[in-house]
């Protein structure tokens, strides 16, 4: 299984009065970007059979914007195993629920999406990779017992996927 792991975009800054922490939506530079980001993502083939979102409203927009751009409409299935002080192992038990997949995208926050691409690539959550809001990387699973492993196939900057998608 390839997994997709995307840190969702530009949201409205934390303290914003009036908006809770985990009410923050996407501004419209973070939809802007996002959608250029999926270009780029496009451009390079990226395409997911389903996309799980953390139930936070930056996320949940992040993906939607991704699964509309992607390769055709993607299905979107929200879990609270992606939400900020989630526990990897839920996760986990997330994706080998899909284990018949070929391609799955994850969308969430970081730290814990850099922490988990570091586990499945590297064997340790305690090195974990820095996503800029609306990085991505890949990696290429090949076990999910008793916690998933692979290899890093790429690590992209928004920036560069921008670049690809104009």
């Amino acid at each position: 299984m390839i997994l997709y792991i995307v840190r969702h975009s530009d949201a409205v800054p934390s303290g914003t009065p009036g908006i809770p922490e985990d009410g923050r939506p996407l501004t419209d530079k973070g939809i802007r970007k996002i959608r250029e980001v999926a270009r780029g993502l496009r451009t390079i083939n990226v395409e997911p059979e389903l996309i799980l979102t953390s139930p936070l409203p930056r996320a949940r927009e992040t993906a939607a914007v991704l699964a509309e751009v992607l390769s055709g409409p993607v299905p979107v299935i929200v879990t609270e195993a992606l939400s900020p002080m989630c526990s990897r192992p839920e996760l986990y038990r997330e994706l080998k629920a899909q284990r018949k997949l070929e391609s799955l995208m994850i969308v969430g926050h970081q730290p814990s999406l850099g922490e988990i691409a570091a586990e499945i690539a590297w064997g340790s959550a305690g090195n974990y990779i820095e996503l800029k809001k609306g990085g991505a990387c890949a990696l290429e699973l090949v076990k999910l017992d008793p916690v998933p492993s692979g290899t890093m196939l790429w690590l992209l900057t928004p920036a560069i996927m921008r670049q690809l998608g104009s």
